[in-house]
């Protein structure tokens, strides 16, 4: 049994359990405890992005980026909890990262000679850093705090995360012949992202349906949002897959940390996370899913 395989068995048997317990019998504070987790995910993504880029040819953009994303995301949770509606948080995360980057990026208009051959590179570091790991985790805590059925929501966004991670490695590990059809991640086969995509769909169906997400619907438009939901986040979990795969290439990375026993960094358990999070907020707020 190698290293990837038990720490699937340990998110099945440990990680799973200790997920719902929070989620049934500690709601309080908006899911407060997944709040946390989220920063503190969000943190130290932040930092391996950061420790990645100078290997990549890049510059660090510094402390700064990672203590300003944590901000937006904390104002998120903070929206949240004070009732702000979905629809009107999103438009203040969005202004809220214009603001913000457009506020770390100031600086660099301030920059003394020497240091011009490598303002666009640090202005690309700084916004893709930004962007990448303090824009994308915000929309993470709007869903786990911030949609009026949050439970349903959350639970749905797991599955169809997590149905695409389990059934790529269960096909791709006993049905995957085909490899190197991506050359960011040559170990990736077709059956894996077939059965990816077959895991986010079902997972679809079955969430949409159990957990009546749109009570308006009948059974032709449910089965419609089902498909449309379930491919579009088998596009962009396999997507963010695959990114943070060309990021570590860049800069000559096996993973992106090691702080999670088998996974490699932290930024290896949640790059899909991170993709499939706007599709999965502007999907839910397009069809008025899950109380919106």
């Amino acid at each position: 049994m190698n290293a990837n395989t038990k720490a699937r068995l340990l998110l099945f048997f440990i990680g799973i359990p200790i997920f719902a317990i929070v989620l049934f019998f500690m709601p309080f504070g908006h899911y407060v405890l997944l709040a946390a987790l989220i920063l503190a995910v969000q943190y130290l993504s932040s930092h391996e992005v950061r420790k990645m880029f100078p290997a990549g040819g890049l510059a660090d953009p510094g402390i700064w980026n990672s203590l300003v994303g944590l901000a937006q995301s904390a104002l998120v949770y903070a929206l949240c909890v004070a009732h702000v509606e979905p629809a009107r948080t999103i438009e203040i995360t969005l202004l809220c990262f214009a603001v913000l980057l457009s506020a770390l990026l100031a600086p660099l208009g301030f920059s003394k000679k020497e240091k011009f051959p490598e303002l666009l590179k640090l202005s690309g570091a700084i916004s893709l850093a930004y962007f990448y790991t303090a824009f994308l985790p915000s929309l993470l805590m709007l869903i786990a705090a911030g949609f009026p059925e949050a439970r349903n929501a959350i639970i749905s966004f797991a599955m169809l995360t997590l149905g695409n991670d389990s059934l790529a490695w269960l096909f791709g590990k006993y049905l995957g012949k085909r490899r190197n059809i991506v050359e960011v991640s040559p170990n990736k086969s077709l059956a894996g992202f077939l059965g990816g995509s077959l895991g986010s769909i079902a997972a679809a169906f079955i969430t949409l349906g159990l957990l009546d997400a749109a009570p308006y619907a009948g059974p032709a438009i449910m089965v419609a949002l089902s498909i449309a939901l379930g491919v579009g986040m088998a596009f962009f979990v396999i997507a963010g897959d695959l990114f943070e795969s060309a990021l570590k290439r860049a800069a000559g990375a096996k993973d992106s940390g090691f702080i999670v026993p088998g996974r490699g960094g932290v930024l290896d358990s949640f790059d899909s996370l991170y993709f499939s999070a706007p599709f999965f907020v502007v999907f839910s707020l397009m069809f008025h899913l899950f109380g919106l």
